[in-house]
């Protein structure tokens, strides 16, 4: 059995239906999720990730500590992704990177999210990634990340309305969902589209999935370009020792 950690990086449990992931975990998956116990309601904005980085870099200290094989960060802007990476030995994924690399594996790709106010975001994330040339648009339905499911048959046709101005007018070849909290839409998306279901990334599925893989073959955490922080003094974050100890052992 893998066993995989999805960080969610949000105080909101239960802002969205999990059954989806559930059904769709490969099998020998071992997966257990935590949200965050202070920080945002939600990730739309970069003040919400800088919120969100402290409890993200807990929870990886945490999960290493549980062995865990492989971290999921739950969010497509991938807060404290590289921060993660340096304070734990283990394989993190970003479900931001695994999506918008599996997406231009097809060509061309668009990003269809939850609010327009994202794209700066999503193109320097592209950018980061090497990808901004594949990037053809940022597409906002204009529901925020709580609202998605309050209306989810409304937020399905929003999705589906600029998945297809993403493929008519931008020449997406495929798409990439900008919001993990889309969970389960790929499927009517996908059947609008007159595409096959691999086109459509449904982003945390899709990255619980490499993290399987990931762990299953062993790979492990990359230290040379992501080594561990250099020891110092750390206040006001007493719930790490974790961390502390390995600054300590380093020094």
């Amino acid at each position: 059995m893998s066993k995989i950690r999805v960080i969610t990086p949000i105080i909101s449990n239960g802002f969205r239906d999990d059954s989806h992931l559930k059904a769709s975990l490969p099998q020998g998956c071992e997966m257990s999720m935590v949200f965050l116990e202070n920080g945002p309601a939600s990730v739309e904005s970069a003040v919400d990730e800088v919120l969100a980085g402290p409890g993200v870099i807990d929870a990886s200290l945490r999960a290493e500590a549980e062995a865990m094989q492989v971290l999921v960060i739950d969010c497509m802007l991938d807060p404290a992704l590289d921060a993660s990476r340096e304070a734990v030995s283990i394989p993190v994924l970003g479900c931001g990177e695994t999506g918008m690399r599996s997406a231009a594996e097809y060509g061309a790709f668009s990003v269809v999210t939850v609010l327009q106010r994202q794209e700066r975001a999503f193109r320097e994330l592209a950018d980061r990634y090497g990808l901004s040339d594949k990037l053809v648009s940022v597409r906002g339905i204009g529901v925020s990340v709580l609202d998605l499911e309050r209306d989810r048959k409304g937020s399905v046709a929003a999705t589906i309305r600029e998945s297809l101005r993403a493929r008519n007018e931008d020449g997406a070849q495929a798409i990439v969902f900008g919001c993990t909290g889309m969970l389960g839409f790929s499927a009517p998306v996908a059947e609008a589209l007159e595409w096959d279901a691999g086109r459509v990334i449904d982003p945390l599925p899709h990255a619980v999935g490499k993290a399987h893989m990931m762990a299953e073959s062993g790979g492990g955490a990359d230290k040379l370009r992501y080594p561990d922080p250099e020891p110092k003094e750390i206040r006001g974050f007493s719930n790490w020792p974790a961390l502390e100890s390995k600054m300590e052992e380093k020094a």
